[in-house]
Parts: C-alpha cells; sequence; structure tokens
C-alpha cells in the first residue's frame, strides 16, 4: 500500500470517528396509546365566606338575689325578661319586663327597750335598656325603668315609758334606673355572628318613691299622740343574676 492510500484511509476513518460522535441521541420512543397521564394536583380547599352581620331579634331572661336597701330586706328577682334588636355584635337594645319580691324582719332589745320590724316590698319592673358588648364575653348595658307597686315596713317598739307602732308606705309608680355588668360564656358561631350564651351579671336597680305615707302612734304615761308625715324615699337593690342571651 503506497503512502497516499494509507492517508487517504486514516482521513476517512478520522472523519467518520468525528461524524459518529458529534451525531444527537436518539430521541426516547412515544409513550403506547393507552399509558395513563398523570393525575393533576388537587386543588387547594376554599374557605367558606364569612356572611355580613344581619340585624335580628335579641331574647333573654335572668334571675337572681340580692339586698333591698333601706331594709335590708332580701330580694329575689324571680324574673327578667328581655325582648330586643341585636343591632350588631357589639351593640344590642331592648325591652326589660320583670318582678321582685322583697321581704325582711328585724329585732331588737336592750336595757331601753325592745322593737320589732317587718318590711316588704313587690315590684314589676318595666324598662329599656342599651347594652354594648365588649368582646365575646363582657358587657354593659343601663336604662330607665319603672316599679309599678308597693314598699311598705312596719315597725313596734316598746319601753319602760310606753310603746309606739310606726307605718310607712308607698305605692304606684316608682321612677327609676337600672345598671348591669356581666360576663358570658359561649363563642359566637363563625358563619353569623350570633351567640347563645349562659350569663352572670350584677345588676343594679335604683327605685325613687316620691309620695311616701308615713304614720306613727305612740302612747306614754302624758296620754297618746297620732302623726302623719308625707316624704320621699330612694331604694337601691344590688342583684347577683344568672340567666340565658341570645344575641
Amino acid at each position: 500500500m503506497t503512502t497516499s492510500k494509507a492517508a487517504l484511509l486514516v482521513g476517512l476513518f478520522t472523519a467518520s470517528l468525528s461524524a459518529a460522535q458529534s451525531s444527537p441521541p436518539p430521541l426516547p420512543p412515544p409513550p403506547p396509546a393507552d399509558a395513563p397521564l398523570a393525575a393533576a394536583a388537587p386543588a387547594a380547599p376554599v374557605a367558606p365566606a364569612a356572611k355580613p352581620y344581619q340585624v335580628g331579634v335579641r331574647v333573654g331572661g335572668s334571675a337572681g338575689l340580692g339586698v333591698w336597701v333601706p331594709g335590708p330586706m332580701i330580694s329575689f328577682h324571680l324574673f327578667d325578661l328581655h325582648l330586643g334588636v341585636q343591632v350588631m355584635p357589639m351593640f344590642a337594645a331592648y325591652l326589660r319586663v320583670g318582678y321582685s319580691a322583697s321581704v325582711g324582719f328585724g329585732i331588737s332589745a336592750n336595757s331601753m327597750g325592745a322593737s320589732v320590724s317587718a318590711s316588704g316590698a313587690g315590684m314589676w319592673l318595666v324598662g329599656a335598656n342599651a347594652e354594648l358588648g365588649l368582646g365575646d364575653s363582657f358587657f354593659i348595658a343601663a336604662g330607665p325603668q319603672v316599679g309599678f307597686g308597693a314598699w311598705g315596713r312596719t315597725r313596734v317598739a316598746a319601753n319602760s315609758s310606753g310603746g309606739s307602732v310606726q307605718a310607712i308606705v308607698s305605692q304606684g309608680a316608682h321612677p327609676g334606673a337600672d345598671f348591669k355588668i356581666g360576663f358570658a360564656l359561649g363563642q359566637p358561631n363563625k358563619q353569623t355572628g350570633r351567640r347563645t350564651q349562659a350569663t352572670i351579671a350584677l345588676d343594679l336597680s335604683m327605685l325613687y318613691a316620691t309620695n311616701v305615707t308615713e304614720g306613727t302612734v305612740g302612747a306614754s304615761s302624758t296620754g297618746a299622740s297620732v302623726a302623719l308625715n308625707f316624704t320621699e324615699a330612694f331604694a337601691v337593690v344590688p342583684t347577683l343574676h344568672v340567666g340565658f342571651e341570645f344575641r
């Protein structure tokens, strides 16, 4: 073999090797027609949008035990019902109607003499309150009220020089006011914003008696006396209430 033929063969071999190395790799075969497609990723759950708060009915009730001053008397607030409008989660206005009965007894004795007293009151309470909610639990309420009923006290006293009987009576309409601060148990509904809650509250009821009749009959060694006076009186009744509210 001549030198020129050998050089030609070496050149052809080198060119074919370079072409083989520079050629692109073969494409992968297409997937079969019945191959399953890749599963799509599940969509993230969408939280339901909260509904705007709507004005609704406000309903509730409570009962309590407290003290009537002056007296003092034990006061039983037998019921206190509420009906009104819940304007927004933090504000409501409602009418109130309730009944309270109070009773008290007193006995005192010393070297100068002795006395026995008995007191009583029965009142229908009618009023209107505005209430402000502080978060989901605390609330305060206040408003005017009128008590319809009677409030009276009788006292019998005796000593070495004689005795006396005193009676104090107030009846009819007794204007006043009501204040309340309390705590509620229960979280609001996340969709409607409504709350059904048990409540514990301190209620301060105030009543003003504009026409009090006071009569006294006394007797002693010097004779007898009768006195009749017309005056005014003011009653404060703090009461601890337990109840429920639908706000």
